[in-house]
């Protein structure tokens, strides 16, 4: 299936950055935006950077010793969100980007991450793209996107009755070794092995690699949202950059943002478990 079968209307853009002060904001912003409290395209895409953020998911806070594995994050930020899965690290050259689908019934949870897969490849056309699961990375996942057995990208997905976000985290650039060894120490310090409930990765840093290296590409994040913004377009997908700007700043929007973050923020207060 293409972005074309799904809307001949122009498709919205919304680029934001966050601070790690304000970092619960990009997943209040993605949680309005699925709720669609006011009339946007049918199709749009969310583009988001946050600085020296660790992102955990739901399942992180079932480590049998979370709170030595939250000392090992050291001055990185960090903040749960809501969804299960696991930690994935943000910082100003990890690029996140969504794609909000209509709720079709022929979308299926397979299409559409068929559909994020296909966009991040024609943005990349020199080079060849696996989608499946990168044993030992971090967050890994069905569709982890890798090049050469080495992963760059992980997709997530969240469906709710009003449309479809499917979230890619892409590791453009940086030092993604020193991620990797960050997850790496924070789940053995947080006795990932031990744990009898969950499977937590044995993350090893040498599985992922940054998007640069493995395309040879002189890529920053801007050039890589960039490319895919003309992926969007060679789909046939007209864009209008002002759709999205537009619409947030309406009252219903900022409502509903609001509710959001509130939640967001509520969920931050979870308990550590003194270990004896």
């Amino acid at each position: 299936m293409q972005l074309s079968d799904l809307t001949q209307a122009p498709i919205g853009l919304l680029s934001q950055h966050f601070t790690p002060e304000d970092g619960v904001a990009s997943f209040a912003h993605t949680n309005a935006l699925l709720r669609r409290p006011v009339p946007l395209p049918d199709v749009f895409a969310h583009f988001w950077t946050l600085d020296h953020t660790v992102i955990l998911g739901m399942q992180d806070l079932r480590l049998p010793n979370l709170g030595s594995a939250l000392q090992t994050l050291g001055d990185w930020h960090y903040f749960v969100r809501n969804s299960g899965g696991l930690g994935v690290i943000s910082d100003a050259q990890v690029l996140n980007f969504s794609l909000f689908l209509p709720q079709r019934a022929d979308l299926t949870i397979a299409t559409a991450y068929g559909i994020m897969a296909a966009t991040i490849q024609a943005a990349l056309p020199e080079v060849t793209i696996t989608a499946a699961e990168v044993v030992r990375s971090y967050c890994p996942g069905s569709f982890d996107l890798s090049i050469g057995g080495r992963k760059f990208a992980g997709l997530a997905q969240r469906r709710t009755s009003a449309g479809i976000a499917v979230m890619a985290y892409i590791s453009v650039a940086g030092d993604q070794q020193a991620r990797g060894r960050l997850m790496q120490h924070f789940y053995q310090a947080g006795d990932a092995a031990a744990a009898t409930h969950f499977h937590f990765p044995d993350v090893d840093p040498s599985v992922m690699a940054d998007l640069d290296v493995l395309s040879q590409l002189p890529l920053t994040v801007g050039l890589m949202q960039s490319r895919l913004v003309h992926a969007l377009e060679a789909q046939g997908m007209r864009v209008d950059p002002l759709l999205l700007p537009t619409a947030i700043t309406q009252p219903a929007y900022q409502a509903a943002f609001t509710a959001a973050n509130s939640d967001m923020h509520a969920r931050q207060h979870f308990t550590v478990k003194e270990e004896l």
